[in-house]
C-alpha cells in the first residue's frame, strides 16, 4: 500500500513524494485527523478534534476531556486503530499540555504519536 506523504511535499522534478510505510500511513492519518477542527471539513461536519474546547476545560479537567475527545474521534473516523492510551502531561512551566496518544495499528504493531499543545493553532491545526 503507498499513500501520499504527510505533510504533503514535492520532490525536486515535481513528482508528489509518497511512502510505503503502514506506521506511517496511519500516523498520518491520525495527524491529519488530530490537525481538523470540528466543522472545519466541507460535507465532514464532525470529523476532526475540537481541540479549543477540550483545552479550555477547567483545570484538571482537560486531563479527562481531552482523551475523551481524541479517543472518540479516532474510534470514529479511523475505526481500524485501536487506542492502547492517551496520556495527558502539563506543563506548567510553559502552559502546555504534552499528549501521548499509543496506538494499535490493523496489523498489531504498536506505536505512539506525542503532541505538545503549543502546535495546536487556535483554529485547531497543527503548525
Amino acid at each position: 500500500m503507498s499513500s501520499i506523504k504527510y505533510p504533503f511535499t514535492t520532490q525536486s522534478n515535481g513528482i508528489v513524494q509518497t511512502t510505503d510505510s503502514s506506521a506511517k500511513i496511519y500516523l498520518d492519518k491520525v495527524t491529519t485527523l488530530l490537525s481538523t477542527n470540528v466543522g472545519q471539513r466541507p460535507m465532514l461536519p464532525t470529523y476532526g478534534v475540537d481541540w479549543s474546547l477540550a483545552l479550555f476545560e477547567n483545570d484538571g479537567d482537560v486531563e479527562l476531556a481531552l482523551p475523551r475527545a481524541i479517543n472518540a474521534a479516532i474510534s470514529t473516523w479511523i475505526p481500524s486503530i485501536s487506542v492502547e492510551s492517551i496520556n495527558v502531561e502539563p506543563d506548567y512551566l510553559n502552559g502546555t499540555e504534552n499528549v501521548t496518544i499509543n496506538l494499535k495499528l490493523p496489523d498489531n504493531t504498536l506505536t505512539s504519536l506525542t503532541i505538545n499543545s503549543s502546535v495546536i493553532n487556535y483554529d485547531g491545526t497543527i503548525k
